[in-house]
Order: structure tokens, then C-alpha cells, then sequence
């Protein structure tokens, strides 16, 4: 118990630990902080969130473990709810959470910079294509510029999706998704009509995998990018026992940046892969780097 006492203590949100009765085993300092009642000594969990839905949830013994958003106190702050049991105890964790102005600001703010950003960027797109159109811009030195504004546009794709996930603007929405139909609309919509991608795709037509669209487009666009610049072509890819894997033809990962990126404290060796690693964390994909012929990365789902 003095353990999980000191463990306890290095949570940054309030915890409350309860036994079988409803009585209060311990409590950290933030959640001293956070209750309304200051002497907590011999009190009971009802005592201490009864004006919440925490406080009916914890009623049933049967719930051994339970997350939830809920809202505590005069002015309705949500927090994570997180109630985990082991023998005798319960554990409670409240974790808070952002309130809606909050939110609403910095996705303001982010759309703002977006189109601050992109906007010239598409505007020099459309100069090169329509000088290209009439004649007066060369057409293997528009190529040569149209690949390097497509290069700078993912990055500042990129660039907003790490700042999306480190703003906590990323909303996790499960869909059902047939793989091989969600594959081919990537290749043909994510990168340059001229800039061909040698892939060969071994999936069979009614396999599906539930999970986040978005996430899953933004994970398998960065790994193909990753493996055209950094690989070669031909980029092979298959689905199988829940696994999809995306294998290039190129020399590999180092064993150095395999080791970094198979840890799991690890935030990647780049921003591609920080990427892949952040929204895969997210959404409960597991990812393993691995050399085969070249390159290969799996998404267990």
C-alpha cells in the first residue's frame, strides 16, 4: 500500500481509493484540492461525489471498470471519469478536462494559421499550372516546382496535424472502412497526378478494419511518403489476420532507428514517423517497424 501511496502522489489529477464498503482507503493532494469537503478522514465516496454521475456509477459493486465524461461542481467542468478495480479497492481517477471556449478558441486559431499558410501555397500551384497550360512556363521545370510545392504542402499538413494532436483537436470517431476501396482512394487523391507510385496492393476486396478514416489516411499517406523518399519502389502492401502491412523495396530502417522506433516511450526519428506513432497511440493501433525486403511497417488493428 505505501507504493501505491507514492505512485499515487506522482498522479497529476485527483485520485481517490476506496474499499468494497464505499469507505475512503486514500486520497492524493490533488484531489484534497479538488473536494469540497477538506476533512476527508472516515468518509465515504458518497459523501464526496454525490452531487455527480460518478456517485451512481461507483452505487454498483458489478462495475469493476469504467470511463466516462462527466460534469462535477457549480459550473459543470468535465473530467475523464476513470474507475479501475483491483481485489478490494477501487480506484478513482479524475482526470479534467478543457472547457468548450477553451476548445473552440484553439481550433479557431488553427484554422486561421491553416489558411494562412496554405493559401499561397495553392496559389503558386495554380501560377506554375496555368503558365504550364499556355505555353509560357516550360513544362519539365513546372513539374520540377509543382513536386516541390506538393512536398511543402505535405509538410505543412503535417506541421497542423502535429499541432492538432499536441492541442488535443483530435476527436477519435470509429468507422467501419473497407481497406482495399480506402487504399486505392489514397493513392489517387494524396499525391501528384505526375508523380506516379509504383504500389501493388494484396488485399482482398471485402476485408474491413474499424477504426478512425482520418487517422488511418494521415498514418498510411505519411508511411507511403516515407517510403518514396527514403525507400524504393515497388511499395507492397497486404492485409492480413487484422494486419496491414506496407513494405518497400529500398535498404531499410538502421538498427539504430529501429530500436528507437519500436520503443514505446519513443516519439519516432522524424516528423513523419512522430506522426504515425502519435495517431496510432491515439487510436488504439498497435505499429511495429521491422526490415524485410526493405522497409516494413504493420498496423495491427
Amino acid at each position: 500500500m505505501e507504493l501505491l501511496k507514492e505512485v499515487i502522489e506522482l498522479i497529476e489529477y485527483p485520485v481517490l481509493i476506496i474499499d468494497k464498503r464505499g469507505q475512503i482507503v486514500y486520497f492524493n493532494k490533488k484531489f484534497k484540492e479538488f473536494s469540497w469537503i477538506k476533512d476527508l478522514e472516515g468518509k465515504y465516496y458518497f459523501e464526496v461525489l454525490r452531487f455527480s454521475e460518478a456517485h451512481e456509477i461507483l452505487k454498483d459493486n458489478k462495475i469493476k471498470d469504467f470511463e466516462k465524461e462527466i460534469f462535477l461542481g457549480m459550473n459543470l467542468t468535465k473530467y475523464t471519469f476513470i474507475l479501475k478495480s483491483s481485489q478490494d479497492l477501487r480506484i478513482i481517477v479524475l482526470k479534467p478536462g478543457e472547457n468548450k471556449e477553451e476548445s473552440e478558441l484553439k481550433k479557431r486559431l488553427l484554422g486561421q494559421i491553416s489558411h494562412e499558410l496554405k493559401t499561397p501555397v495553392a496559389a503558386i500551384s495554380s501560377i506554375i499550372e496555368t503558365g504550364e497550360a499556355t505555353g509560357n512556363i516550360d513544362s519539365a521545370f513546372s513539374e520540377k516546382v509543382l513536386d516541390k510545392i506538393k512536398r511543402l504542402d505535405l509538410a505543412l499538413n503535417n506541421a497542423i496535424v502535429i499541432t492538432k494532436i499536441q492541442l488535443g483537436l483530435i476527436n477519435i470517431k470509429k468507422a467501419k472502412i473497407n481497406i482495399l476501396l480506402f487504399l486505392e482512394e489514397v493513392l489517387k487523391n494524396s499525391f501528384l497526378k505526375n508523380s506516379h507510385l509504383n504500389v501493388k496492393i494484396n488485399i482482398e476486396r471485402d476485408k474491413t478494419v474499424e477504426t478512425d478514416p482520418y487517422i488511418l489516411k494521415t498514418i498510411t499517406k505519411n508511411i507511403l511518403l516515407n517510403s518514396k523518399i527514403h525507400g524504393k519502389e515497388p511499395i507492397f502492401i497486404s492485409f492480413y489476420e487484422n494486419i496491414l502491412v506496407i513494405e518497400d523495396s529500398g535498404p531499410g530502417f538502421k538498427e539504430g532507428e529501429m530500436k528507437e522506433l519500436n520503443r514505446q516511450d519513443s516519439s519516432g526519428i522524424g516528423l513523419g514517423t512522430a506522426i504515425i506513432k502519435s495517431l496510432a497511440k491515439m487510436a488504439g493501433i498497435l505499429i511495429h517497424f521491422s526490415n524485410e525486403m526493405g522497409a516494413r511497417v504493420e498496423l495491427r488493428f
